[in-house]
Order: structure tokens, then C-alpha cells, then sequence
């Protein structure tokens, strides 16, 4: 006997299927319809986001240059994908597409720390934000104790200065910020 109900998923994942997405502490994204599920962050990660959100936040919000997101804003860079970054920037400029459930289109950065699947932020999110036109992707890996600061030219990134340890990162995206990169580290 057929069916008369249809399965759930017997089409393509949309951005809107996350928002029935279990709350179980696990971080549900879509890449071009692909479902990835994320465990819970390490302490190192959830350190370095944190730290990150208060250096910038206060320098974004001293300089009124837009707003920072940490984790949980869900970024929808077409149908078929939602994400949900470590750190978020949106400039004064791109503020129109922040909307009640997430933020639609290209934030001027997105931050994702390295945690439990290091392959899905180095290769599939850094493919996706710069085929979405994220102009800034920066790599934070609390293991390694580095920053990888990415910059979008033309369709591909390229990798800017690669701060490490206890140096000091000025971003070109913030001329006037330093963040000392001793303080993401546990």
C-alpha cells in the first residue's frame, strides 16, 4: 500500500529547515543542501570565540562600525545553505540584511575556530563564503595558537599575514584594532 504522506526530506534541504533543527547542543548547518551536524566545542574554541567577540564588539561598537554576532546567529548565504559561524561582523553598510531569523547574504567577516571537524571550516565553509562573497574569512585555531586571515580576491581567498602565538594582529579590516593573540589562547 502506498504512502500517503509524504517523507519529510524526499526534496532538498533548504536554510529553513533549520530552524526545526533539534536543541541538543549540537550545531546544525547546510552547505548546498548538505547537513552537517557539529558536536559541542572544546573549551580552548569556546575560549578563543569568546575573547574574539569582546575584542571586536568593543572596537565595532567604540568606532560605530556596525554589529558582532557569536555563535548562534544563523547566516543563510542562499536557499540551500545556512550556517551558523563562530563570530559574525556586519558593517553599517550591509546591516539590510539582518532580518528577525539570521542574518541573508554576505556579513563582511565570518570567524570560525577550529574545533571538532577542522576539514569542514579549512575546505567546505572556506569554498562556500567565498563562492557567497564573504569578503573576510578569518581561521582561528586554539591548538596551533594561529589566526588565518583570509581576504576575498576575485572568487578565492588569499591568505594575508599569518599572526601566530603571541603576536600581535592588526587586521586591514580594523586599521585602528590590535588584537593581542596571546589572549585567545588558554
Amino acid at each position: 500500500m502506498a504512502s500517503t504522506q509524504s517523507d519529510p526530506f524526499d526534496r532538498p534541504l533548504t536554510h529553513r529547515d533549520l530552524d526545526h533543527a533539534p536543541d541538543d547542543g549540537n550545531r546544525y548547518e547546510l552547505i548546498d543542501g548538505v547537513l552537517h551536524v557539529t558536536p559541542f566545542p572544546s573549551t580552548a574554541h569556546q575560549h578563543a570565540a569568546t575573547q574574539l567577540v569582546i575584542i571586536l564588539g568593543n572596537h565595532i561598537r567604540q568606532q560605530k562600525l556596525g554589529q558582532v554576532f557569536m555563535a548562534g546567529l544563523k547566516v543563510v548565504l542562499d536557499e540551500p545553505s545556512g550556517v551558523g559561524p563562530d563570530v559574525v561582523y556586519v558593517s553599517n553598510a550591509r546591516l539590510d540584511g539582518l532580518r528577525s531569523d539570521g542574518y541573508y547574504g554576505a556579513p563582511d567577516l565570518i570567524i570560525e575556530v577550529l574545533s571538532t571537524k577542522p576539514a569542514l571550516d579549512q575546505l567546505v565553509k572556506r569554498q562556500k563564503y567565498a563562492q557567497a562573497g564573504v569578503p573576510n574569512y578569518w581561521i582561528v585555531d586554539p591548538d596551533q595558537k594561529r589566526l588565518l586571515p583570509y581576504r576575498l580576491d576575485g572568487d578565492r581567498y588569499q591568505l594575508a599575514t599569518q599572526p601566530e602565538g603571541e603576536a600581535i594582529f592588526e587586521p586591514d579590516l580594523f586599521p585602528t584594532l590590535d588584537i593581542p593573540l596571546a589572549n585567545l589562547w588558554l
